[in-house]
């Protein structure tokens, strides 16, 4: 099928606006986004993020030929602007696509040092499957680098199929947005290539993240802020999009899509 709907989809995901910053009973605090849905721990630096989900199957049924749709699931450093925040426009990301080209599912590996495009990973090499089970990392290294790293092990299998690695550094990391003040495990919605509009989310009922895990580099407090997908317009959340994850324990989550 090649890799045109992602060339479509696969947008940077950085924070457009934060729209509420309400305290939780469980003392982490809610904000919402039109594009994400998860967990994103701020207010000090880190060195590492990872977590494992299962690629959740698409349902492509009531795609028409010719449209796409698609979704993200992802672990990353950076891009999450604090409400006391300047701007953060870097962010390191590796995780999965799910998508839809006509009735045609896709899966895939992908790795993003943002404002640098997103790398996709071949079938050949790297290929998915929905139900394949991956374990995601972003590292910071001691020399202001980051690596990316992914493994898929198939259903039912004991040893990895592949695994993927890539170093590098985001363009525009610097002394004021060094891209590791937040981390990040969020299911996304993406938007088109060089645009605002958002297509729609591909069908896939809901994901667990589970062995979840994050290092801080700094002694700094910080926060765990729960992300919430809201419609910017309506104020809602939108049908076929991610909605409000549901807390398992410290390590793991569920994102339901309605």
């Amino acid at each position: 099928m090649g890799n045109s709907v992602l060339s479509r989809y696969l947008k940077p995901a950085m924070l457009l606006w934060l729209l509420v910053d309400a305290a939780a009973s469980n003392a982490q605090s809610i904000t919402t986004m039109p594009n994400w849905a998860g967990y994103v721990i701020s207010d000090a630096t880190y060195s590492a993020v990872s977590a494992s989900w299962v690629v959740p199957a698409v349902d492509c049924s009531m795609i028409a030929a010719g449209k796409s749709s698609a979704s993200t699931a992802w672990v990353g450093l950076g891009g999450f602007n604090h409400p006391t925040d300047s701007a953060r426009n870097v962010l390191e990301q590796i995780g999965t696509v799910q998508a839809c080209q006509g009735s045609t599912p896709f899966y895939a590996l992908f790795a993003e040092l943002f404002p640098a495009s997103p790398w996709v990973g071949d079938s050949t090499n790297y290929p998915l499957s929905a139900g394949d089970t991956v374990t995601a990392k972003v590292a910071r290294n001691l020399d202001g680098s980051f690596t990316l790293s992914e493994t898929a092990t198939a259903k039912g299998a004991s040893l990895p199929k592949w695994t993927f690695s890539t170093m590098g550094t985001a363009p525009g990391t610097s002394i004021s947005d060094p891209g590791n003040t937040s981390a990040e495990i969020i299911m996304e919605q993406p938007g088109f290539v060089g645009s605002a509009t958002r297509g729609p989310a591909a069908s896939y009922g809901s994901i667990t993240f589970f062995n979840i895990s994050y290092t801080k580099a700094s002694t700094l407090p910080d926060e765990a802020f729960t992300v919430l997908s809201i419609d910017q317009t309506s104020g809602n959340t939108p049908s076929t999009t991610m909605a409000v994850p549901s807390v398992l324990s410290p390590t793991s989550f569920i994102v339901y899509q309605f």
